[in-house]
């Protein structure tokens, strides 16, 4: 599974691990490093900033940018509805304007508006992204299900490779676990709040400030661990924690070089789906 970092901008030097990285085309202007790059059209923000993004201003960026993989310009949709036509005219409208690599994205539709979308977008690629973890996947368990069961039958229905959105910190590949490459920021979010990932488990907090919330404080022998893990795997930074960005390059690394250990109720039940679209149906009735 390709695990692929998300870079807001360029403080936390990631391009020098050598990984494969995802950018907003809302931000960047230029692509200066060799890795592999995916480009994101900021769909994402007409949902959660209420930005209007115009396909036009998308396309001309992209012609701009020297990347591998470009993100169509999507409309997420509502849990269990049925997606804006725009998605499939934006898709068809930057595919048939770029010799690129566009990506179309799936998110949370109902069951048959995700069969009509895999039907439509298997005209012209073998590479989709399913953007249905988020919302779905915040907060209540049975909202998590639900992602989980859109994407079982997205995995069931698309014949080609799928690309989750935002499912790239080890526990959600373990609960993503056929897919074909992720993508997550959450090294950088975790450090910013002063947390580090441990390799196998969870986040600790590593700040000086008084824990007000419901986040863990690091151990001596976890830290001890950690220390060791970074020296094992051969780190190639100093290790540091007093900063934010020496947090997420440690977060990055342990992101990329450790796996989910522990057992956990929505991994099993991705592993033990056998009829998504009922899931999908028996859910969705509950929202």
């Amino acid at each position: 599974m390709k695990i692929i970092l998300g870079l807001p901008d360029e403080r936390v030097k990631l391009w020098e691990l050598g990984v494969p990285l995802m950018i907003n085309q809302l931000v960047w202007d230029s692509v200066e490093w060799e890795n592999e790059t995916w480009v994101d059209s900021g769909g994402y923000q007409i949902m959660v900033r209420k930005l209007k993004i115009n396909v036009d201003a998308v396309l001309d960026k992209y012609k701009r940018l020297d990347a591998d993989y470009y993100i169509s310009l999507d409309i997420p949709a509502t849990p269990c509805e049925k997606p804006s036509e725009l998605n499939f005219k934006h898709f068809e409208y930057l595919y048939t304007r770029l010799d690129k690599n566009i990506i179309p994205v799936i998110h949370a539709y109902d069951v048959e508006s995700i069969k009509k979308a895999i039907d439509f977008y298997s005209q012209y690629t073998d590479y989709i992204a399913f953007g249905g973890i988020v919302p779905p996947s915040l907060n209540k368990i049975a909202n998590k299900k639900l992602a989980v069961a859109m994407y079982r039958l997205v995995r069931k229905e698309w014949k080609g490779k799928i690309h989750v959105l935002g499912a790239g910190s080890p526990f959600m590949r373990k609960v993503f676990y056929d897919a074909d490459s992720v993508d997550t920021s959450t090294y950088r979010v975790k450090a910013i709040h002063g947390m580090v990932l441990l390799p196998g488990k969870g986040e600790r907090y590593v700040g000086e400030r008084k824990i007000s919330w419901g986040a863990r404080r690091i151990s001596e022998d976890e830290l001890e661990s950690l220390k060791a893990f970074l020296e094992k795997t051969h780190y190639p930074f100093p290790i540091r924690f007093d900063n934010w960005i020496d947090r997420a390059l440690i977060n990055a690394w342990v992101l990329l070089h450790s796996e989910y250990e522990a057992d956990h109720p929505l991994i099993r039940y991705s592993h033990n789906i056998t009829d998504p679209e009922a899931e999908i149906n028996e859910l969705c009735r509950k929202l």
